[in-house]
């Protein structure tokens, strides 16, 4: 959120921001960029609240909810019934394995019983206690159909797990191709935040039943579970493409110009994984890193092919070299390098510095990659970013894709 706010106020700064037409949110993202979406004041006041939540974090607002609510009662209950009915499952289900294998000698290994295809559900957990502090705390019980038509487009992304698909969430539409689409003016903002905040190694899933209209006009009730939007799309581009059918999925118009701030870190080594949990932690992340690069490698592919004008990639872990027009104080990599992303109560110094950082490589990526965005003054009244630099750097990126 620190380093959003820093990418947001640079797009302010030039006057990009005004003229944005759609914002995609992924994961934390979501939270500031729905708070941005309803934000009704200038921009200094959206940074002054911004600033002043990230201080407290939602850590402590989310154990006074869990205190003082019934939702923390019914995360309890929700969490003892989901236990009571994995002890009774586990033994059952080994029971009617041994028996199967008695009946047909073996040859199958098939268990032919209700209970293997029935899963319960959590209609409670510290997801939907986040969600209850979220709406109180930042959104005010808002629906997505009460989102203002004076700001861009919001469409906030969340995974789904059952179908492995992309669920989006907007003022105008919501749903998924998989199922179809859902009357957004019945969910809340704080849904929809939720679910693309959920980060899945934390928080359990969102578990609901939204009712559907099919593309054929009928309508159906399923059930659908909502995670962290960044298993699907950690760059929050799907809705973006442009050569996405607004007839399959949520449909958005046609764009030429993206900006996509990018709030990870990226290459890294990890010691050997020895044992199960570390293994397929490794594994996820290998999967996760081959997806952003292939996502980026499509960006670089489109603008090739002219189906996209330009785009921007401020990215938290920018490589500082590659940079050619580095202000001459740039927050270097190093020194945001491995901040955790949790919902702790983050000290001023580091709102700073990692909102410092993303206002300072938008404006300078923006400057290298995209200057026909700068106001027409911008370059004389801002020498400041070039200072000390005779010419731009050689080693940016190119249309040959690098890993990042």
């Amino acid at each position: 959120m620190a380093f959003h706010l820093g990418c947001l106020r640079a797009l302010d700064e030039l006057g990009i921001l005004n003229r944005a037409r759609v914002l995609a949110t992924v994961s934390g993202g979501s939270v500031i960029g729905a708070m941005y979406a309803i934000h009704d004041g200038s921009f200094a006041e959206f940074e002054e609240r911004v600033r002043g939540i990230l201080k407290v974090g939602f850590i402590r607002p989310a154990i006074m909810t869990l205190l003082r609510t019934s939702e923390g009662l019914k995360a309890t209950v929700s969490f003892m019934m989901l236990l009571a009915t994995w002890l009774w499952l586990v033994p059952f289900r080994f029971v009617a394995t041994v028996l199967s294998w008695f009946a047909d000698g073996g040859a199958s290994g098939q268990v032919g019983v209700a209970p293997e295809q029935w899963t319960p559900r959590r209609f409670a957990s510290r997801t939907t206690v986040l969600r209850k502090t979220f709406d109180g705390l930042l959104f005010g019980g808002k629906l997505l159909g009460e989102l203002p038509n004076d700001r861009p487009r919001l469409v906030v992304i969340a995974a789904e797990l059952r179908t492995g698909s992309a669920f989006y969430f907007g003022k105008l539409d919501a749903g998924s191709w998989r199922f179809g689409k859902v009357d957004p003016a019945q969910i809340s903002i704080a849904e929809a935040v939720t679910a693309s905040a959920a980060y899945p190694l934390f928080l359990p899933a969102l578990d609901e039943y939204f009712t559907f209209r099919r593309r054929d006009g009928s309508l159906a009730t399923e059930r659908v579970t909502l995670t962290d939007g960044g298993v699907y799309d950690n760059l929050g581009l799907a809705p973006l493409w442009p050569d996405r059918s607004p007839e399959i999925s949520i449909g958005v118009e046609k764009l030429d110009t993206i900006v996509a701030c990018r709030a990870g870190y990226g290459l890294r080594t990890v010691n050997p994984s020895l044992f199960v949990r570390a293994r397929m932690t490794a594994a996820f992340n290998t999967v996760h890193a081959r997806a952003q690069n292939a996502t980026m490698k499509r960006l670089f592919d489109l603008k090739e092919a002219g189906r996209l004008k330009t785009f921007v990639l401020p990215y938290l872990d920018q490589d500082d070299e590659d940079l050619a027009y580095p202000p001459p104080d740039l927050v270097r990599r190093s020194a945001v390098a491995g901040y955790p992303t949790n919902f702790s109560a983050m000290p001023e110094e580091w709102i700073d510095k990692l909102s410092k950082r993303g206002e300072q490589l938008t404006l300078a990526l923006i400057r290298e990659h995209a200057p026909e965005l700068l106001p027409p003054d911008w370059e004389a009244g801002n020498t400041h970013l070039s200072s000390g630099i005779s010419e731009p750097l050689s080693a940016s990126v190119s249309g040959d894709h690098k890993e990042p």
